[in-house]
């Protein structure tokens, strides 16, 4: 914290970057550092190669998060939310982390690879214990000396407020209560970021929530309970992808369910899986996760898959099922 500390108060052009298809903690540590940031005088610009959803369009100069940069320009870069540059979505990353004289990587996930290039020129604060990356931006502001204000407060409540699932999951430890204490004091309020985030939803997206609740499978053998939502269905609505933010957390409620799946077919020839599970399950989601090609908690994960979503179905079941031979995962 103290090397990360005194690295930002050196450097005067920061770039802030964070993981593709951002949640809520992704962009409220983005928007909560760059607030802390500029208070100190710092040209700060923030990088997401997706667009926000915009049930965050309450957050403080959220707009401030472009899906264009130039890269070279900066004299230290920040990605938050993700250990490795990939996970940003931008292409070309060797010759691009190669232009960068300093980086910083600040991540509450566990790291699944050993190594890249431009590892031996950064500063890492990774904690997988911790709730959040929104409580390690935190934890940095005040090490820098920076004064919380109620736009910070608003931007990182978001985002451990999303990483806990409104202060539901294990993972909500004491650190995180105490930082959220802070955040209300200083006027943050939990009741608009849920109205915004749980409770504000279009009938598009009620439809949409409706079909995919009623193709839910389980399997009593296993415990899964697996659901889809192809591209059409999301065209058919008039939704938009983000709308199903939350689903898979509700999927994962059934009583005798040991964990769920969600998948999405998006629009760029893309599947996308979401897993959940609880800690009194026994089931860690990222080792499922992983052999996908994705990642995450073991609690919640995530993967992305080439292909659309009838003709991968199998696909998916088989390497779910060879990741986890002392189980029955079968779709």
């Amino acid at each position: 914290m103290q090397q990360a500390a005194n690295l930002i108060k050196s450097r005067e052009n920061i770039l802030i970057m964070t993981h593709k298809n951002p949640d809520g903690d992704a962009i409220g540590s983005v928007l909560g550092l760059a607030h802390g940031l500029e208070s100190l005088g710092k040209k700060v610009e923030c990088f997401s190669k997706d667009t926000i959803p915009k049930i965050f369009d309450f957050l403080p100069n959220v707009s401030k998060i472009k899906n264009q940069t130039i890269y070279e320009k900066y004299e230290l870069v920040i990605l938050l939310d993700c250990a490795f540059f990939d996970r940003t979505g931008i292409e070309n990353i060797k010759e691009i982390t190669s232009s960068f004289s300093d980086i910083l990587i600040i991540d509450h996930h566990p790291k699944d690879k050993t190594g890249c290039d431009y590892y031996k020129k950064c500063i890492f604060i990774i904690d997988p214990k911790a709730s959040s990356t929104a409580v390690l931006i935190y934890e940095l502001l005040k090490k820098t000396g920076i004064k919380i204000t109620k736009d910070i407060a608003n931007c990182l409540l978001t985002g451990i407020f999303t990483d806990t699932g409104g202060f539901q999951h294990d993972n909500t430890d004491s650190k995180s209560l105490k930082a959220a204490a802070e955040f209300m004091k200083k006027g943050s309020r939990v009741d608009k970021i849920t109205k915004n985030i749980f409770s504000n939803k279009s009938m598009a997206a009620i439809k949409l929530w409706g079909i995919a609740l009623s193709r839910i499978k389980t399997d009593p053998e296993t415990g899964m309970a697996v659901s889809y939502v192809s591209k059409k269905d999301i065209e058919d609505f008039g939704a938009k992808e983000e709308d199903l933010s939350g689903l898979v957390n509700v999927i994962n409620t059934i009583s005798d369910a040991k964990f769920s799946l969600l998948l999405t077919e998006s629009g760029n020839n893309k599947i996308k899986g979401s897993l959940r599970s609880e800690n009194y399950k026994g089931i860690d989601v990222s080792k499922i996760a992983r052999s996908l090609g994705g990642g995450g908690h073991k609690l919640a994960s995530g993967f992305e898959f080439d292909g659309d979503l009838q003709n991968n179905i199998a696909k998916i079941s088989e390497i779910i099922l060879k990741s986890n031979q002392d189980i029955n995962y079968g779709l």
